[in-house]
């Protein structure tokens, strides 16, 4: 017999290892198979979203092409540079002339004279001696010319005028001289003096400038100032080219002019300033290019060739310059950023359906990465034209890896398989363990209901037996009374063996699935007071105590009626009043039936020790009995509440329990109103 056990035993271990060894190797066997098919599914997902960024690559080569041919003939359409592309990577472009000089962006017209007074002496062919006696001459001039000034400056305008009459009719000083005598008599509000001294410079000296600002032009805003309109127009003519200047003394002349207007200005002016605002932001715009593009111009014209290519701009190393050569010699090029570049990849649906959810092109110089809260996908340089740029295609790190994505889909079906064997096998070692701690609990349960039952049945049992041989032996020698209280207990002694019995063989019924109702209409106000009524007649006669039960009744539940078997639900509410009375001290009994419209219920409330929170879901379970009930002393089975919630739940109700401890507890039965009486 001994070797057979051990037999038995070792198979059991045998079956055991096998349980744990055979999903392990099918769970490694998956894994290998699963992580095979990732490799091939991420070298596949890598290489189309590197097809992707080439392909973005390709329509920026093709956007900068156009942009070039754009800006030619932006170049052949206007002699100033001024004509407007149209095409947003082509919007700062410039051109470099077969003399190799900067046509646009320019930096100062053709022809702009920058000396100062043309105060010659005319010495080229006179005597040294005389040459001497000139300049001894011209320099004690432009002495006087200083102290005029300092005259003015100090508003001694006698004086001034005085002394700037005199040099105004030397060729040297004559300019100034002029010029002072036009301002002094604007001072002294001699307008036709003043207008004098502006003729007589424009006749003698049309072609003068002094810093490269040209006589005339000091003239026109000398006679501008007369209003906000005349000054307009002068800034107007200075913009539309009139007066020879460089893009840096064009926008000093604006700002002086801008100064000189009235901050309010009727409606028609101020669209003009409005308009004169623009045009200098645009000059301003042009001589900053071209100062940018000045050391630049030199390698452009030794590296430019007819296919286009591109270099970091040498002031603004993050702009890149875009050029190629013109049939004519000279070269056309653009200047871009990173943002415009990523603008012409197009970057559209396909191509983020291609890579990964919220995915967008990002140019960065070549090695650089992305920041750290973008994810770079794929990165591929951006040809050999821009060496020093490459093309990464990012998306947000808060989106999900494009390849996980990958690896979840196509190992989707190792991955259930293995999860399934997982949780098989937890879910059988759970249940193991669950059923061994059940079926001990169940065991010891049992136990304890069959102790229990037992003397519940010997009690009514023995008093029964007890009382029928005091009748059979004439222990109340013919005491009426006696006799009929010897009768009462015995009746409600063998009640009470009923009820028990009742409870057990419905038990064994539900457990068979045999229990059968038969609902017929109640009013539930009857049957609740048909249930208190019986349980004051099972009550033991020689108790003194007896919890008093209030019984109350709402007005809708006067009239309300529900489709239940009569005696199941009477034997549940016998269950939760009778509870009521073991554990619910002297304090009375209330018994609340209440109706809704489509609900009614039955409360039964004792005030008692109370339920803890965690022994609530427990009590209505087969033969569970809490401990505070054990150590009370009150005798019971365990089955009660179990049976309430069976027969309440199987009669298309629900029953609830409130309680706190040391403040009773109350039982709710809630059942559906009868169809017909909802209608």
């Amino acid at each position: 017999m001994l070797p057979l056990v051990r037999s038995r035993r070792a198979w059991v271990y045998v079956l055991s290892v096998a349980a744990l060894l055979v999903p392990a190797a099918g769970i490694a066997y998956l894994g290998a198979v699963s992580y095979r098919d990732e490799r091939g599914a991420v070298s596949a997902q890598n290489e189309r979203q590197r097809r992707v960024a080439l392909g973005i690559a390709a329509r920026i080569d093709g956007a900068i092409e156009a942009a070039l041919d754009v800006a030619l003939l932006a170049s052949q359409a206007s002699s100033h540079g001024q004509a407007s592309t149209g095409t947003p990577l082509a919007r700062y472009w410039f051109s470099i002339g077969p003399d190799q000089a900067l046509e646009f962006p320019r930096a100062s017209p053709d022809g702009v004279e920058r000396s100062d007074f043309d105060l010659g002496t005319g010495c080229a062919r006179a005597r040294l001696e005389d040459c001497l006696r000139a300049l001894s001459t011209r320099q004690s001039r432009i002495a006087r010319l200083h102290v005029a000034q300092g005259h003015e400056a100090a508003a001694s305008w006698a004086r001034a005028l005085q002394m700037y009459g005199a040099l105004a009719p030397f060729d040297d000083t004559g300019p100034a001289a002029l010029l002072g005598l036009a301002r002094v008599h604007r001072k002294l509000a001699e307008p036709g003096a003043a207008g004098r001294a502006l003729a007589e410079l424009e006749r003698r000296f049309p072609e003068r400038t002094f810093d490269g600002v040209p006589l005339r032009l000091a003239s026109a805003t000398l006679r501008a100032e007369a209003g906000p309109d005349r000054l307009l127009a002068v800034a107007e003519d200075v913009l539309a080219g009139k007066y020879a200047l460089d893009p840096i003394l064009r926008l000093g002349v604006l700002a002086r002019l801008r100064q000189r207007l009235p901050k309010e200005l009727p409606p028609a002016l101020q669209q003009r300033r409005s308009l004169l605002d623009e045009r200098v932001a645009s000059i301003r715009n042009e001589a900053k290019a071209a100062a940018g593009l000045a050391e630049d111009v030199g390698e452009i014209v030794k590296t430019a060739t007819p296919a286009w290519r591109g270099r970091v701009a040498t002031r603004e190393p993050l702009r890149t310059l875009l050029y190629r050569r013109r049939p004519d010699g000279g070269v056309i090029g653009i200047s871009v950023d990173a943002p415009m570049l990523e603008a012409a990849a197009t970057f559209d649906r396909s191509d983020e359906r291609g890579v990964a959810r919220g995915a967008r092109p990002l140019v960065l110089a070549a090695g650089a990465s992305a920041g750290p809260d973008l994810r770079t996908i794929v990165q591929v340089p951006l040809g050999t034209q821009l060496p020093h740029l490459s093309l990464a295609v990012v998306n947000p790190a808060t989106e999900p890896d494009p390849l996980d994505a990958v690896i979840r889909e196509r190992s989707q079906r190792h991955v259930v398989y293995t999860s399934a064997l997982a949780i098989a096998l937890g879910l059988g070692l759970l249940a193991t363990i669950r059923g061994a701690v059940r079926a001990r609990e169940l065991a010891q349960l049992k136990s304890d209901f069959v102790s229990t039952v037992s003397h519940e049945l010997k009690t009514p049992l023995t008093s029964i037996r007890m009382f029928a041989e005091m009748l059979e032996q004439g222990v109340a020698k013919g005491d009426l009374e006696k006799m009929a209280r010897y009768h009462g207990v015995i009746v409600q002694e063998s009640h009470r063996l009923g009820l028990l019995i009742a409870n057990l063989l419905d038990y064994a019924q539900i457990e068979r699935g045999t229990r059968r109702y038969a609902p017929s209409r109640q009013r539930i106000v009857e049957v609740a007071r048909h249930a208190v009524a019986t349980f004051e007649t099972l009550r033991d006669p020689e108790l003194g105590v007896r919890n008093p039960i209030h019984v109350e009744v709402s007005p809708e539940a006067m009239r309300a009626e529900i489709n239940v078997d009569r005696e199941v639900l009477v034997q549940a509410l016998l269950n939760l009043v009778s509870n009521a009375a073991k554990y619910g001290g002297e304090a009375p009994i209330q018994v609340s039936v209440g109706a809704e419209a489509t609900t009614t219920g039955i409360s039964v409330r004792d005030h008692g020790a109370g339920i803890p929170a965690a022994e609530q879901p427990r009590i209505f379970r087969e033969f569970y009995r809490a401990p505070e009930a054990y150590r009370s002393g009150v005798e019971g089975t365990g089955l009660g509440l179990a049976l309430v919630k069976r027969h309440v739940e199987a009669l298309g109700g629900t029953v609830e329990v409130a309680s706190a401890v040391g403040q009773g507890a109350t039982f709710t039965l809630h059942l559906p109103r009868a169809a017909a009486e909802v209608g």
